[in-house]
């Protein structure tokens, strides 16, 4: 079965749900009130502006959290919503595990019974973090949380009677221990590092691809990548490429300290 039937996610028994439930929800949760026909919600969330389906996905956040109105059927109905973004992290992840999608469709339930919803963040983007790290860890993989260990090589003996081995550092997992640092240490948030964390891979997908990219700070901020990590993150690209070059002149100004501290 595919993540839409392991979860329940069919057309037909959403509108079910959304006919019975919807205009109780609204009464309960009135920023889902914006949405003037339950029936084309689909319609809705690809024309809506970013702010406003956020708004939304905040409501039935509440709506479906256990600490809120522990409603499954509102979870049902936010898990769809966010469908696309699963989607999108089962096919960046490139996982050939069979169990991929059994693992992301039971983190999906998790997370949408789970979000915060009592201070305003991007859902889909605290989504897709979590999404990625718990389906990494699930099957074995290193996570930006949990990165690989150093990997050990062998040089070759020095003289015959040196067989050293030398550890070889794992960039990916710098990286992961770079922002690991920032964030404890305050200088960019949780959200800021998924954010460049799926900016570096829409990057590696762009080059696999062949597509060319232009744009300062090895072109992380282009129009190109912005636009493809906006669309995910559900934000517009203006905003990512803003956010990216405060995030990078935060790491930037704090580069001395984390060597001072790391070395």
């Amino acid at each position: 079965m595919n993540i839409t039937e392991m979860l329940g996610l069919q057309d037909e028994r959403l509108e079910s749900v959304l006919a019975e439930h919807w205009a109780t929800w609204v009464a309960i949760e009135p920023r889902l009130g914006v949405v003037a026909d339950p029936n084309r919600l689909d319609a809705w969330r690809r024309a809506a502006e970013p702010a406003l389906a956020n708004d939304v996905l905040l409501g039935l956040a509440r709506l479906a959290a256990f600490d809120g109105a522990d409603d499954r059927d509102a979870a049902l109905v936010l898990a769809w919503f966010l469908l696309p973004t699963a989607l999108r992290v089962r096919r960046r992840l490139g996982l050939n595990d069979d169990r991929v999608d059994e693992v992301l469709a039971a983190q999906l339930w998790v997370e949408v019974r789970g979000l915060p919803w009592r201070r305003p963040h991007w859902v889909a983007a605290k989504v897709a973090g979590q999404l990625r790290e718990g389906v990494l860890l699930d099957c074995g993989a290193s996570t930006h949380h949990q990165p690989r260990r150093l990997s050990t090589v062998s040089l070759g003996p020095v003289d015959p009677a040196d067989d050293r081995l030398v550890e070889d550092p794992d960039p990916a997992a710098e990286l992961a221990e770079l922002l690991a640092w920032a964030c404890a240490e305050d200088v960019i948030t949780d959200e800021d590092r998924e954010l460049l964390v799926s900016l570096i891979e829409a990057a590696k997908t762009l080059q696999a691809d062949g597509s060319a990219r232009e744009g300062g700070v090895a072109g992380l901020s282009s129009r190109q990548l912005s636009a493809v990590v906006a669309q995910e993150w559900g934000v517009c690209a203006r905003t990512v490429r803003r956010r990216t070059a405060r995030c990078l002149a935060a790491l930037s100004g704090v580069a001395g300290e984390y060597l001072r501290t790391t070395c």
